[in-house]
């Protein structure tokens, strides 16, 4: 084998085809540094590899939330009174966020925000101001002008942190019929109904809290019947059983154990995507995060502290659980710790991503739709001249929305073709590398057909005729270079019926011949 082929063989046989699933993150950070505010990267499903896409200007956008299944994108300005706002952004046919407009908060500095789906109205929760903003939207999901804010009276024990109400964040439960708002100042959570048009009923249920304690974030259960609050300034998490939308509490655990006597630094809460384990942040007193195995009782017992870079803010569980993202604000970075599920052990990955002042971390929940012109670069596959067949055929043929491939074979970016029998000549590698260059022959040859593979919507069908000796018999082995390519390139669009065919002799003795069904968009 040949240097060339040796290289592309490796990197033939460290591929995986579900390496190619990609979720897109969205990180909200502060702007003083002069960064943009808002950074979008797609993130490997299985390494947690992430890769800048791009980025938007938004002033202090210190929280975020996505909506539509990810087509919509709302955020906030954190600032002072007539200097704080959401922004409203849509995604493109490029499947890049566009702003669409934004409205101003009649409060001051926002520091959360939620979407309900079923009303299709946006929440926010302002510190400063101790009060919740609701905003309507409109047919393309554009801000409505501010539909209604609640202000908070209250303050509580600690006279230089809680001498009034200051909202911190807003919880839609489980099943959208409530909003709970958690308010540091005043030491309680308001649970307020929710109309049909998703107004709120100010007439809200309080729910107080241990004073001084300063409630910060709350999760629910996927159930909804267990709620956990992380209280910032006594380092605790309190755990509720929730019936009917009655809390009761059940359990109080620390989760910052420092020594510091004033108040502590307790940030963010997350329950993990299998719902076994509950992590928190530390910071300020104690940089870390705090795991914790949730009971089947809805108990929490605490696992360990694991030390994390200087401010851990917000983090987030990736979709598939396995990576969680902390944003560490005063050390400028995002790091990634990959997560057992079954142990609770969490491993930094040191892959850190460089970003100023992070705060909010959000994942869509669904892989990114893929986009194969861009795949083909970041891959860094070079699809070749196409050049006229020699005989009396064309090398495509289209009917409706099908394109029927002729049979390709394996040829070499440079000229020339690979050669030889399986089982003889030619190696089971050495023969899937001969596969994957016919499928990026074939690949330009439906490029230059079609002009944009973006128009592909599926891979329909595949013959595969594989020139073997008699006692070959891992033809599909053969064929998996050439399915693992489509997926490479389309993702799930990429998966065809397929079938892998030993010949006795192939045109000019080339190792692999084949053939191709698409549908086209």
């Amino acid at each position: 084998m040949n240097f060339f082929a040796a290289i592309l063989v490796t990197n033939l046989l460290n591929f995986s085809a579900v390496d190619t699933a990609q979720y897109q993150m969205t990180i909200g950070s502060y702007t003083k540094k002069g960064n943009p505010g808002i950074e979008v990267y797609s993130v490997n499903a299985i390494t947690g590899k992430p890769s800048l896409l791009y980025t938007r200007e938004n002033a202090n956008a210190s929280y975020l939330t996505l909506a539509n299944e990810g087509k919509l994108m709302y955020a906030v300005t954190e600032g002072a009174k007539d200097a704080s706002f959401v922004t409203a952004y849509q995604l493109n046919s490029n499947n890049a966020f566009d702003k669409m407009n934004q409205a101003p908060i009649k409060g001051a500095a926002p520091c959360f925000i939620t979407y309900r789906p079923d009303s299709k109205t946006v929440y926010t929760a302002n510190y400063t101001s101790g009060s919740v903003s609701v905003f309507k939207t409109g047919e393309k999901g554009e801000l409505l002008p501010i539909a209604q804010e609640i202000f908070y009276n209250g303050s509580s024990i600690n006279k230089a942190r809680q001498e009034a109400a200051h909202a911190h964040k807003v919880v839609l439960s489980p099943d959208h019929s409530a909003l709970l708002v958690t308010d540091l100042g005043s030491d309680k959570m308001y649970l307020h109904k929710i109309y049909a048009d998703g107004l709120l009923d100010e007439n809200y249920t309080a729910i107080p809290i241990t004073a001084g304690n300063g409630p910060r974030h709350f999760v629910y259960d996927s159930k909804g019947t267990h709620g956990y609050l992380i209280s910032e300034m006594s380092g605790t998490v309190d755990v509720f059983s929730i019936d009917q939308n009655k809390f009761n509490k059940i359990q109080t655990i620390i989760a910052d154990t420092s020594s510091a006597k004033s108040a502590k630094g307790s940030g963010d809460i997350h329950i993990s995507p299998s719902g076994k384990w509950l992590i928190t942040t530390n910071r300020v007193s104690s940089e870390e995060l705090t795991v914790f195995k949730i009971g089947s009782d809805g108990l929490l017992t605490k696992m360990y502290h694991l030390p994390v870079a200087q401010r851990p803010r917000n983090f987030s569980f990736a979709p598939l659980g396995n990576f969680v993202f902390v944003a560490s604000q005063l050390e400028d970075k995002v790091q990634i710790f990959s997560f057992n599920d079954s142990t609770g052990a969490l491993t930094n990955t040191h892959q850190d991503l460089a970003i100023k002042a992070p705060v909010c971390v959000v994942f869509s929940g669904e892989p990114m739709e893929v986009n194969p012109e861009e795949r083909i670069k970041q891959s860094s596959i070079q699809l070749i001249p196409v050049v006229p067949p020699i005989a009396n055929y064309v090398k495509q043929v289209q009917v409706g929305k099908l394109v029927y491939l002729s049979g390709h074979g394996p040829d070499k970016p440079g000229g020339g073709q690979m050669y030889g029998h399986l089982g003889k000549d030619v190696t089971i590698e050495e023969g899937q590398l001969a596969a994957r260059l016919t499928g990026i022959s074939m690949l330009s040859t439906l490029k230059s057909y079609i002009g944009d593979l973006n128009k592909v919507k599926r891979i329909v069908k595949v013959l595969g005729l594989v020139n073997s000796d008699p006692s070959f018999v891992q033809q599909p082995m053969v064929m998996n270079g050439f399915s693992n390519l489509m997926v490479e390139v389309f993702g799930e669009r990429g998966k065809h019926a397929r079938s892998a065919v030993g010949v006795a002799a192939l045109p000019n003795n080339i190792s692999v011949e084949i053939e191709m069904i698409v549908e086209l968009k």
